[in-house]
């Protein structure tokens, strides 16, 4: 949390850094396609599975950002996002027979952003958008060994293209993004010697309504 604080004021300072700037508060929704490719290697015999699933999911977002002429500096929050589930069951010599179900859910979602001024499309401000985020990766797996792997923090960094506009004189304002995610490796081993290898990319596209005051 620390390092994402530093950024946002380093980039306020940067890109903002006049008085005319505005404060501005919102809801987001982020319509997020999420593809998570990942491998198990077993205890025993060394056997690697390895698949990619694909979830779609619709989560809220709140922001809080500082508007200047060329560009706006904010932190935005997701409480959660599910990442999928995949389900298994095995039967074989190795001690691995049984049912198996992987899960996992980002939580606590943190990204300090910069959205930059580039120019104007018919009366609306098309931007750039940069962020770095921190987030928990939290399994809920169901495992026949009874073994659990651990949650994780992770960094994510974001790029993307938007376009914002005011709604009327009364300080309403609306946005609209589609942006990249990529998050770090999550890689864990559990209790009985299980290995798990996780990618997640997210590409969301996001309608925000935000006051500015």
């Amino acid at each position: 949390m620390k390092r994402i604080l530093s950024i946002v004021t380093a980039v306020f300072i940067l890109s903002v850094g006049n008085a005319t700037a505005e404060m501005g508060v919102g809801i987001t929704g982020n319509y997020a396609s999420v593809e998570t490719s990942g491998s198990e290697t077993l205890r025993q015999g060394g056997a690697t599975t390895s698949a990619t699933h694909d979830h779609d999911v619709l989560v809220p977002e709140l922001f809080i950002e500082f508007i200047g002429d060329r560009a706006a500096v904010g932190l935005a929050y997701i409480p959660v996002q599910e990442l999928g589930s995949k389900s298994r069951s095995d039967s074989n010599s190795d001690g691995d027979t049984g049912d198996y179900k992987a899960e996992a859910e980002v939580d606590a979602h943190v990204m300090a952003y910069v959205d930059i001024n580039l120019t104007e499309v018919y009366g609306q401000t098309l931007y750039a958008k940069g962020g770095v985020s921190h987030a928990k990766i939290s399994t809920l797996e169901s495992l026949n060994s009874g073994s659990t792997y651990k949650d994780q923090n992770v960094w994510g960094t974001t790029i993307g293209l938007g376009l914002k506009s005011d709604l009327g004189s009364g300080g309403l304002y609306y946005k609209t993004d589609l942006t990249f995610t990529r998050y770090d490796e999550y890689k864990e081993t559990n209790s009985v010697g299980n290995m798990i290898k996780a990618d997640t990319e997210v590409l969301s596209g996001k309608l925000s309504l935000g006051y500015k005051f």
